[in-house]
């Protein structure tokens, strides 16, 4: 699985709490309500425990965090 694939089903499943929802790489995670700021711990944490990056704290912004392919571009870089 790549790693779009991995953060939206991680998504869907254990935040959304539905994993036959809808969710595009491109749905604004903030604005929708899908993510708030626990909900971003929560990522930032499986995002460590998954690939190994550890995020610093001035890396979590909504510029990150708004979609799910802005993540992946964020994450490419590591």
């Amino acid at each position: 699985m790549d790693r779009k694939t991995i953060l939206t089903e991680y998504i869907k499943e254990e935040i959304m709490r539905n994993n036959k929802a809808m969710l595009s790489e491109e749905q604004d995670l903030l604005s929708s309500g899908i993510l708030d700021s626990l909900a971003i711990l929560q990522l930032v944490s499986f995002i460590g425990e998954t690939f190994g990056i550890e995020m610093p704290d001035q890396d979590v912004v909504y510029e990150n965090f708004n979609s799910i392919k802005a993540l992946d571009s964020y994450l490419q870089q590591y």
